[in-house]
């Protein structure tokens, strides 16, 4: 959708299109040697599916992101994930899956029956789905064969529900209709926020909504006053905690400042961290990532470009108040070498945990991925390194992405090879599952 598109070009920092320039010229490639990572007591770095194995009654597995594009793979505490795949041998070309102790069944696939009456069609340009700590999940399909195109869901206690439908009259938008959705963020309250474009008239514009207890209500809109001066224009996707505080980047215009990540806790969402502002290392803030993450100590991790200073980016988090960076372009990278790039954004546990992808430059792992945590930074999984279970981590999707949970489990995809044979993996670093 346009509205998508413009607030992608906006927000996602210049580092992602340099890792997208990296990736294809690196992201295959096997590094001239292997090291290993260091993994903590009881942790283990696994795969969780493959391409290739058979879900009942939905056909095999085939690849786990669309063009490139990798779709993050949240987990919960129980270990459960759910995870976008297409298929093979199937009627459906794609569809949504739980993978859990007992193995993998499906959430929802193209052809499936919509409960607002029309079929899903498809998860979307970027898909995406949400899993909170009691196993629901909440998600957006496109539709056919109804009133609506689009709408965004939540599945619980075996039912699924629609939480917004395109065509629908958008809540507190005078003469506005629901026309569009981004992929939802579910808290374990139940509470479920997104991203919607709405038209009004001849004119398009966006709006954050939370569904609670039932109803849709606005956060934030275009054309709302933004704290300070000026007006917000467009925002990057919406994250909501288990307070129910939603935390979102925004362009503005006509103010002070251009964009900014702000909180919303109350009735006046809350300026955290604006562009043009100082950077703890030198430097001024200049970009900001689509996404971001948002715990329930109300800490930020971000992705942000940075001008006036030596590096040109860091992976940032804001803390009480306080802004910090984890790593920064340039940085030494553990395992060898230095950071050159960061992928389109981190994720953060509710132990204060940062996980995130880095291209690296002069080391023997051409990316990586990377868990920052009180003790300190480390290399989880690299391109090129060895798995426990004797394969080869040999690629990542063009523009990976990762999902933490949490605990701090990481979950993300990837190309594993054994004995010259590649395959579609989706890895899960944290304590070891095992399927019953």
């Amino acid at each position: 959708m346009g509205a998508r598109r413009r607030v992608a070009l906006a927000l996602i920092p210049l580092a992602l299109l340099w890792l997208g320039v990296l990736w294809a010229a690196f992201g295959g490639r096997a590094p001239t040697s292997v090291t290993s990572a260091s993994k903590p007591v009881a942790t283990a770095l696994q795969v969780i599916v493959a391409g290739g194995e058979a879900v009942p009654g939905s056909g095999v597995l085939d690849h786990f992101d669309i063009g490139g594009q990798a779709v993050p793979a949240p987990s919960n505490r129980r270990g459960d994930v759910v995870f976008f795949a297409t298929l093979l041998r199937s009627a459906a070309d794609e569809g949504l899956f739980v993978a859990t102790d007992k193995g993998v069944a499906k959430l929802a696939a193209v052809g499936d029956a919509a409960p607002s009456g029309e079929r899903i069609a498809g998860f979307g340009e970027r898909p995406g789905a949400s899993l909170n700590s009691a196993g629901s999940v909440a998600f957006m399909a496109t539709l056919t064969g109804g009133k609506s195109t689009s709408g965004v869901f939540l599945a619980q206690n075996g039912k699924i529900v629609p939480v917004a439908l395109s065509g629908s009259v958008a809540p507190q938008v005078a003469g506005g209709t629901l026309a569009d959705f981004e992929a939802p963020i579910l808290n374990d309250a139940g509470d479920v926020a997104f991203l919607a474009s709405i038209r009004r008239a001849r004119e398009t514009q966006e709006a954050i909504y939370v569904y609670r207890h039932k109803e849709l209500k606005k956060i934030i809109g275009s054309g709302d006053a933004v704290p300070g001066g000026g007006a917000f224009t467009s925002f990057g996707n919406p994250v909501i905690n288990n307070n129910g505080d939603v935390a979102f980047a925004a362009l503005i215009e006509q103010g002070p400042i251009l964009a900014g990540i702000f909180v919303a806790a109350g009735r006046e969402p809350r300026l955290l961290l604006s562009a043009g502002a100082p950077a703890p290392a030198g430097g001024v803030f200049t970009r900001f990532s689509e996404r971001l993450d948002f715990n329930d100590a109300g800490t930020v991790a971000l992705n942000s470009g940075i001008r006036q200073s030596a590096t040109v980016g860091a992976i940032t988090v804001i803390e009480n108040e306080v802004t910090r960076v984890v790593a920064t372009v340039g940085d030494a990278a553990p395992g060898g070498g230095t950071f050159s790039a960061f992928a389109a954004w981190p994720v953060l546990s509710q132990t204060g945990a940062v996980a995130f992808i880095a291209a690296v430059d002069g080391g023997p792992n051409s990316m990586g991925l990377f868990l920052f945590e009180g003790e300190g930074l480390r290399r989880i999984a690299a391109v090129g390194e060895v798995l426990p279970d004797g394969s080869r981590l040999t690629a990542l999707p063009l523009y990976p992405t990762l999902a933490i949970s949490q605990q701090g489990a990481v979950t993300f995809a990837g190309t594993t090879e054994r004995d010259g044979a590649l395959n579609q993996a989706l890895l899960y670093y944290g304590s070891l599952r095992v399927r019953k």
